[in-house]
C-alpha cells in the first residue's frame, strides 16, 4: 500500500511526493486540500511540496496547472463559498517554482492585499516575498500598502511586511523598517521546512541586511 501524502509531507519525503504527481495530476488537487491541514506545519509542507509537483507539470502541461491557479484565485473570492485560507501560499510556491511561466498571476496574488480578512496578509505578504526576485516589478503597485502593514498591530502581519520588503529590496523602507529592530513580538515562520519562531525584529534586521547589500 503506498503512503499517503499526508504522511509523506510528515518525512518530508518531497521526491516521492513529485514522483506520484508526474504519474497522475490530481495529486495536485489533493495537495491544495492539504494545505488547509490542522496541522499548520502539514499545511505549508503541502504548500512547498505544490509548488515542486506543479513545476514538474508545467513543464509538459502548462494550462492544466494554470487551471490549478485559477482554482486557487477563485477561492479568494466570496462568491465562491468557500474562502482560501491558504490560496495566497500556495500561488506564491507555485509561480516561485516555475519563474518562466505564469507571471500574470503576480499581480492577482498582490491585490489579495484590498480584501477585507486581514488573516489573509501575512500569508499573501509571504507569497509575494518568494516571488519578489521574479516578478518584483509586477507586484510594485503594492508597495505603499505594505509599507503601510509594517504598522500593523499584528505580530504576524509586521513580520511578513519587513520580510517581503526585504525580498523586494525596497529601499525606501529602511527607515521604517529600523523602527522595527526592537520589537520582539513572536511570530511562526516556515524555513528550513519547518515552522520557527522569530521575533519581527529579526525579520526587520534581516531586510534591512538584505536592502543593503
Amino acid at each position: 500500500m503506498h503512503p499517503t501524502l499526508a504522511t509523506l509531507l510528515h518525512q518530508s519525503n518531497y521526491p516521492a511526493i513529485t514522483r506520484r504527481a508526474e504519474k497522475d495530476k490530481r495529486v495536485l488537487s489533493e495537495l491544495i486540500a492539504l494545505t488547509l491541514n490542522e496541522d499548520d506545519l502539514i499545511g505549508w509542507r503541502a504548500v512547498k511540496a505544490l509548488g515542486q509537483a506543479s513545476a514538474v507539470i508545467a513543464a509538459r502541461d502548462a494550462e492544466f496547472v494554470r487551471g490549478i491557479l485559477r482554482r486557487l484565485q477563485w477561492s479568494l473570492n466570496d462568491e465562491s463559498g468557500s474562502i482560501g485560507w491558504r490560496a495566497p501560499q500556495a500561488m506564491g510556491a507555485i509561480l516561485a517554482a516555475t519563474p518562466s511561466a505564469f507571471a500574470e498571476f503576480a499581480p492577482i496574488i498582490a491585490s489579495t492585499l484590498h480584501v477585507d480578512e486581514t488573516h489573509f496578509y501575512p500569508g499573501v505578504l509571504w507569497a509575494i516575498g518568494v516571488i519578489a526576485e521574479d516578478h518584483g516589478a509586477r507586484v510594485q503597485f503594492a508597495l505603499p500598502q505594505i509599507r503601510a502593514l509594517l504598522r500593523d498591530a499584528s505580530p504576524e502581519t509586521r513580520g511578513m511586511a519587513a520580510f517581503c520588503l526585504g525580498r523586494l529590496r525596497d529601499a525606501a523602507s529602511r527607515d521604517a523598517l529600523a523602527q522595527l529592530v526592537e520589537d520582539d513580538a513572536q511570530l511562526r515562520v516556515f524555513e528550513e521546512d519547518e515552522l520557527r519562531a522569530r521575533s519581527v525584529g529579526e525579520l526587520a534586521r534581516q531586510a534591512r541586511a538584505r536592502i543593503e547589500n
